[in-house]
């Protein structure tokens, strides 16, 4: 089912993103902090029944959707960019490294 390769090379990935310097920007307590974007090889599954919450009607080709689950186990649609997503050369480049 998971590209075991994937997970073999998942140390490596994060090491040569750190040194191309893949970073965004959070904030924080009022301040804004970049670090490092994480590479994870385990895909995060939604169950249908909470992603139905999620849908929006809106269809488009790509887009970046910043979900987060809060302490109630409910998800929250942080930012929604439909345009060209800044985060969409995170996960391209950590694919061809």
């Amino acid at each position: 089912m998971y590209d075991i390769d994937l997970f073999e090379h998942t140390d490596t990935v994060n090491e040569l993103l750190a040194r191309y310097g893949v970073k965004f920007g959070i904030y924080k307590n009022n301040k804004f902090k970049e670090q490092l974007f994480p590479f994870d090889a385990i895909p995060r599954i939604i169950e249908k029944d909470e992603f139905v919450m999620l849908v929006k009607g809106i269809y488009s080709h790509i887009s970046g959707i910043d979900l987060v689950q809060g302490k109630n186990r409910e998800w929250y649609i942080l930012e929604d960019n439909l345009r060209v997503p800044s985060g969409a050369s995170y996960p391209m480049i950590a694919r061809e490294l």
